[in-house]
């Protein structure tokens, strides 16, 4: 019983004793806290005071029961121009934060840029290859043609009637008579060929019908020239007269010819074989070797007066 009893009356004393001591345990600390900022504040100078009573101001509770710093002017002056440093320096050290980033962000934009610039190279390298073959290939696909001269000259008899076309590509080698037909179109070059002798037109189709190219035409042709004037010098200085019928006849081909076409004719002619040119010349009537001479000036000066001279000088 003696124990009951006992054990009650703690109960009873624990709660008052429990909220004097949790008082205590608060109060103790701020009193001496007060009386040790009292005696500073008594001992020390303005400056420690000042210095003091800002930091006990930074602590809870403790500070709102504190008198708040007195500042001189000049104290006050350099408070500010220190809080003005503190502002100036934190603001400098953002700027520095966001140009660091910004420096960042520009080199990885730069990078991209070289990366980028790099793929547009390999690009056009690529398109520019591309490009190459295509223009390889289709240089293979398309057919060679006649040169500019070889063109004209089937031009020119093109557009004279089969009959007087025909003796006239007869004077020529085969292989100069191939390159020319081979120049026009289909239609063309069959009417000439039917008023060709037989055989000359034999030998020209075989040498069609065997053509590579125009440009080998014309090769063949320029060397069987060079063979038949080295051939033709010999016989024309032992035999002068021999070529008098082609001569009339020639002569009577050309009379008949437009000046204009005679012209462009004689003047490709005169090209490979200037010496036949003259002898036609000196062969027509004065009005027609005029007319030639005058159409033949306005498109080909040189030549003209090539021919005028040597005629002249002749």
């Amino acid at each position: 019983m003696a124990k009951a009893g006992t054990e009650a009356e703690l109960d009873l004393e624990q709660p008052s004793g429990s909220k004097a001591g949790r008082i205590l345990l608060f109060a103790v600390p701020i009193l001496f806290t007060v009386v040790l900022v009292g005696a500073l504040l008594a001992l020390s100078n303005p400056a420690t005071r000042n210095t003091v009573l800002e930091t006990a101001n930074k602590v809870p509770i403790v500070g709102s029961m504190l008198p708040k710093p007195t500042y001189t002017p000049e104290q006050q002056a350099q408070k500010k121009e220190e809080k003005q440093v503190e502002s100036a320096e934190a603001t400098i050290n953002e700027l520095k934060t966001q140009l660091a980033k910004k420096n960042t962000e520009l080199k990885t934009a730069q990078q991209a840029q070289v990366d980028t610039q790099t793929k547009v190279d390999d690009l056009t390298k690529k398109l520019e290859a591309a490009q190459a073959k295509q223009k390889e290939a289709a240089a293979e696909k398309e057919p060679e043609k006649p040169s500019d001269q070889v063109k004209q000259l089937a031009q020119t008899y093109g557009s004279m009637s089969a009959s007087k076309a025909a003796p006239i590509l007869e004077t020529l080698t085969d292989a100069e008579i191939a390159m020319i037909l081979d120049a026009m179109n289909t239609e063309q070059r069959s009417s000439i060929m039917q008023k060709m002798a037989a055989d000359k037109a034999a030998k020209v189709s075989i040498m069609l019908k065997n053509a590579a190219s125009p440009s080998k035409l014309e090769a063949a042709a320029n060397t069987a020239r060079a063979a038949a004037d080295k051939a033709a010098q010999p016989a024309q200085a032992a035999s002068p007269s021999g070529a008098s019928l082609n001569q009339d006849q020639l002569a009577q081909t050309f009379s008949s010819m437009e000046a204009s076409s005679a012209s462009t004719l004689l003047a490709q002619m005169a090209k490979t074989n200037q010496t036949k040119v003259l002898t036609i010349l000196k062969s027509v009537d004065d009005t027609t070797r005029s007319n030639i001479l005058s159409q033949m000036a306005g498109t080909d000066s040189e030549t003209a007066a090539s021919l005028a001279n040597k005629l002249i000088g002749g």
